[in-house]
Order: structure tokens, then sequence, then C-alpha cells
């Protein structure tokens, strides 16, 4: 095991150096000096800003013990700043070979099942202990072993620069010269030069995750031509403030496949061209990413479509794009040429956390015709309708879509949901030709109708659903021979085509294995009448109950989580399959007692925020009045 670093304050730089405490705590050096409230004038001490804005005592800021004035150090949040001595400064370990073969158990080790037996029991429902076996605990270890791997893991391991002579180190790491891959992520890595030095013991990487490490933007740092093989590079969270750094690693890695730059800050992508010939060298993206495959550009900052996305609309072998996060509120695919060439062979592309607020923002993905998966959660237009009115309209909407929010679009699903969008389009455009809308419209305004209001509104609605055509066109005659067969018989008119059959299968312990039922449900029937039905079919208590449906290919169910929302609202479709479960009374109790246990935890540390806020403010005044007595002393 590595010892901790002798800390010196040459050693560390503001806003650069990294430092991490016993309890894995990981903070920022903003401050290398005397503290005007210490003892000591003379003694040295680093403030830290910690990552955890709760982890430190103040913000930066002390009172001085000769003057009682406010000393300000370096500024952070109010409850985030700490000053420590240098004997107390952790800024992480070297990478060793050592330090590598500490994370892998070595073949001639003790077992740790020698009988195959593990030092642990099991308790049973009837109270006994049953013990825990382990089976090819050698063969896993022998498969383990770094010389072996190709593949390593070394996270969170609090390394934070290279050896301090490579050279001499160089024979030993030459045993790991066949590692492809290199997991750097939540390390104390602060300097881009100690990063490359790292990575350059390694001639053969082709996958490398440096996430959460805060090792900011290049700068004048030259990549070189020693990572031509790389084709897979994580930078999540690792504080880049400018698209300069993305480019310029985009040019020294030009068989980059995958490439993810999540929760940094690339809002200056605006200035960056995308072919021009009249901008300037260092902002063109003209041959950059040419083989990239993989994009995540989540919560980047990035605000318009247009400005920041288009950027990459030409990349000709971009398949996944995320931009999770960022508040774009609308689709816009303009281009000097066909729209059709932009994104060329984009197949999937995640808009969750996003501001999109209409369908009609969406509606230019259709000029994407490879586009085939869509993930769409938590945005002002999904938040306010259910999730199967979501799902069932962005099917009808999106026609080249084949998977939505990861779950897969069956044949059956398609054609009921673009059935049931043509429907409820008619119905609105049918309004408008009786002249119920324009009547409503014309009572509130105050005004009279005119001949071209009917013409002009349904011009409007045909513009609002672009797909209602061709999806009219599609499906006219069944639907036609479906509105026919409902006239012809008695008491079922619209309501036949809402009608499903669903199998409600009990997974409770006690009717697990009573027959399944098979019911013709109208879709408009509430979760809670289902509730009441399986109570008197399986016994299972309503309160106790958890239903949640599967779709026919889809391995993950969905809850059914309030009672008084319809089938349709959760997007429950024909053949479905709704799964009953019931709650473990012991086991809730135990969730509740440990939110109790959270909540009370939070809220002692707001009161302790709150301690703080107000020790500060106690502070503030009491300086104020001695500045003010002294100042009328002095008068």
């Amino acid at each position: 095991m590595q010892t901790m670093t002798t800390v010196t304050p040459s050693s560390l730089r503001p806003n650069i150096t990294r430092v991490r405490d016993t309890s894995g705590f990981i903070g920022t050096v903003l401050y290398v000096g005397p503290v005007a409230s210490a003892k000591s004038q003379t003694e040295i001490y680093a403030g830290i800003a910690w990552d955890d804005v709760t982890r430190g005592k103040h913000d930066g800021s002390v009172i001085s013990k000769s003057t009682n004035q406010i000393v300000r150090h370096f500024k952070c949040g109010p409850t985030q700043g700490s000053f420590l001595r240098l004997s107390k400064v952790d800024v992480g370990v070297e990478l060793t070979p050592q330090l590598m073969r500490s994370r892998y158990v070595r073949p001639d080790a003790e077992l740790i099942a020698p009988d195959n037996l593990l030092p642990h029991v099991a308790r049973t429902s009837s109270g006994r202990d049953k013990p825990i076996e382990f089976w090819g605990e050698v063969k896993l270890r022998n498969r383990q072993q770094l010389e072996v791997v190709e593949e390593i893991s070394l996270r969170m391991l609090g390394i934070s620069k290279p050896p301090p002579d490579v050279a001499l180190v160089l024979e030993e790491i030459a045993e790991f010269n066949h590692l492809r891959g290199i997991d750097l992520a939540g390390n104390l890595l602060s300097d881009w030069e100690d990063v490359l030095k790292i990575l350059r013991l390694f001639p053969n990487l082709h996958n490398i995750s440096l996430a959460s490490n805060r090792i900011n933007d290049l700068g004048l740092v030259a990549l070189g031509t020693s990572f031509l093989n790389v084709k897979s590079l994580n930078l999540n969270n690792c504080n880049i403030s400018t698209f300069q750094t993305i480019a310029s690693i985009g040019a020294a890695i030009p068989h980059l496949e995958e490439l993810c730059v999540a929760h940094c800050d690339l809002a200056d992508i605006e200035s960056f061209d995308s072919g021009s010939e009249n901008s300037d060298e260092e902002n063109r993206l003209e041959g950059l990413f040419q083989n990239l495959v993989l994009l995540d550009l989540s919560n980047c900052q990035l605000t318009s479509w247009q400005r920041h996305i288009m950027k990459f609309h030409n990349l000709p072998r971009l398949e996944s794009l995320i931009v999770n996060d960022n508040t774009i509120d609308c689709i816009e695919i303009v281009t000097e040429g066909d729209q059709s060439a932009a994104f060329p062979n984009l197949t999937s592309l995640q808009l969750a956390g996003t501001t999109i607020a209409t369908w009609t923002a969406l509606d230019q993905l259709n000029s994407i015709p490879s586009l085939r998966s869509l993930r769409l959660r938590n945005t002002p237009l999904t938040n306010t309708l259910g999730v199967g009115e979501v799902r069932s309209t962005a099917i009808a909407r999106l026609p080249s879509l084949e998977f939505f929010n990861a779950s897969p679009i069956t044949n059956r699903e398609r054609v009921e949901a673009e059935r049931r969008y043509v429907s409820t389009v008619s119905r609105e455009l049918l309004l408008i030709s009786s002249g119920v809308i324009l009547a409503a419209e014309r009572d509130a305004d105050g005004g009279e109708s005119t001949g071209d209001d009917d013409s002009a509104k349904q011009a409007q609605m045909f513009a609002k659903h672009p797909q209602f055509k061709p999806l009219l066109e599609k499906h006219k005659d069944t639907m036609l021979s479906l509105a026919n067969a409902g006239c012809g018989s008695s008491n079922q008119g619209n309501i036949g085509e809402e009608i499903i059959n669903v199998t409600i299968r009990s997974m409770a312990a006690a009717s697990c294995d009573m027959e399944p039922l098979r019911k013709r449900l109208p879709r408009s029937l509430k979760v809670g009448r289902i509730k009441t039905m399986c109570a008197k079919y399986f016994r299972v208590d309503i309160d106790l109950q958890m239903l949640h449906f599967r779709a026919e290919g889809d391995p993950f169910p969905s809850e059914l989580d309030d009672a008084e929302h319809s089938l349709f609202y959760y997007g429950v479709n024909d053949g479905a399959e709704i799964l009953v479960n019931e709650i473990d009374v012991e086991a809730l109790e135990r969730e509740k007692a440990r939110e109790l246990e959270d909540h009370s935890r939070r809220v002692k540390e707001q009161e302790q925020h709150v301690t703080v806020l107000q020790s500060m403010k106690k502070n503030d005044q009491r300086i104020n009045t001695l500045a003010a007595e002294m100042a009328q002393t002095r008068v």
C-alpha cells in the first residue's frame, strides 16, 4: 500500500490540485498560505473547496485575530470550504505497477472458499442458517489476472500523477502492453500533462475513461500522435469549459468512435463552423470526428438545435446522439443543401430532460429517415401527458421509430397508435367543420364568423399534424370497414375500437398457481376497477396490490401506480399482460423506517446549515458593531 505523499506549498497549485480526505471526499485547492484566524500567522494552510458543498465549515472567509475584521482567502459555498494543515493534505498516489497489481488477487493467495463454501450464511424464512456455496473460485482467479485481462479498472484509487521516473518502470510496465482499456474515473488527476504521461505507458489502448477527474481544458498542451488507436474516450464531468479542447481531441484521435463529454460547458461551439471555407482554421470542424459513432453531450449548456447540435449534422458515421438535460426546445434541421443529408446514419437520439414542450417541435425529426430510436422523458411535453398517450402519439407522428424510451414498438402497437391518432385528429376536424370550435372562439373574441375561418382553421390543423393525411390514406379502408361494422351492431358504436384483450396473472405467493384471468376490457377502465377485480378473484387485499403491465415483446414491465388513471393513460395495448404482486408489509415498514431516518438526517443537516449561516450573520453584525465603535473612538 502506498504512503501519502509529503506536501509542500510549492506542490499545491490553486484551482488545479485535487485532494481527498480519509472519508473519501474530494476537493480542489483554492488557496495556499497563512490563515488570518490561525494561532500562528506563519503556518501555511491549504484552503479547500469540497465537491460536496456540505462537507466544509465556511465559505473561505475567517475573522482575523489581530483586527477582528473578515478576511476572505477564497470564495466557495457557505459550507463548502475548509482549511487544512499541509500535514493533513492528501494529494493522492502515483500510478505504479504495484498499485495495478493490488487490484487483483494472486493465484497462489489463500482461497476465500476452500471447500466451495463462503464464510457467510443466509437466513431462510423458517429462521435457519443456510450455507452459501461458491464454485469455480480458482478458474475465476486465473481469468482475472492482470497479465490476462484486456481492460483494467483503477476507479477512485486517488491516482493523481504518473511514476516520478517513468524510465525506471518502463520495463515493468511493458508487461501490461496488452491492455486495450483503462478506467481512471473518479481519481485526483488535474493536469493534462500527467494524464498523457500515464496513457503513453500503455501504447495499445482502445478504450479510455477519465470521467470525474477535474482536468480542465487542454490549453497549450499538445496531444501528439500517441493515441491513433483509441476508439472510445469518456470525459464526462471533467470541468471542460470550451469546445476547443474537444476539437483538439478530434484532430489528435482521428479513429475515435465513442466520445462522452457530459456535464461540460460547450456553449461556445456556436463559434465553430462545420464546413465553411471562410471560417478560421482553428474554429473549423470540417474533417473532425469522421469515424464517430456515439456522441454524448448531456448537460453541456446547449440551448439551440440549430446553433449547437447542427454543428454535427454532417458526421458520416454518427449513429447515437445523446443531448439529455440541455435547454433545447425545438428540433430545427435547416441546411444549405438537402435536409435529408443531415445526420445521414443517425439511428438513436436521446432528448430526456430537454425543454421540448410541443409535438410540432419534434416534427422535423422525420427529416432523418435513418432514425429508429428516441428517448423522450422528463420534458414539459411528457410531464403533462400520460405515459400511454405520449408513447402512442410519438409512434404515430414519427413513423420511422422502432424503439421509444428503450421499449420496442410492435407492428400491432403501431397500427393501433396510428388509427387512434387519425381518429383523434378527425374528431377535431369534424368540430371545426361543424362550427363548434369556431363558434366558441367567436364568442370568446366577441367577433363574427367569416367565410374563410373554416378553411384557415383546417389549414392550421393540417400544419399541426403533418402525418394525418398519409396515415388517413393508409388506414382509411380499414377504419371505414370497422365503422360500418360498428354501426350494424347494437351497443357498440365507436367503443368497439377501444376494447382490448388482456391477461391478468397473479405473482402473489398465495395465488401464483391460480389460472390467469383473460378479459376483454375497455381502454377507459381505471386501474382501481382492475384492483377490485383482482381482489375478488385472487383474494389479494386492494391496499397491498402492486400492478404492472407488460406489452408483447417488452421484457420490462411498467407499473400501474395510480388507481384513478385509465389503461389508455398507461398505454396498455391489446394482448398485454397485467401482473398482480402483493406488497411485503414487513419490507414496507422497513422502507418507511429508512425513509424516516433519511428525512431526519436531512432535517439535521439543514438545521446545521442554518446554524452556520446564523453564526456567520452574527459574526458579521459583531464585526460591524466593533468597526463602528472603533470609528467613534478615533473621532
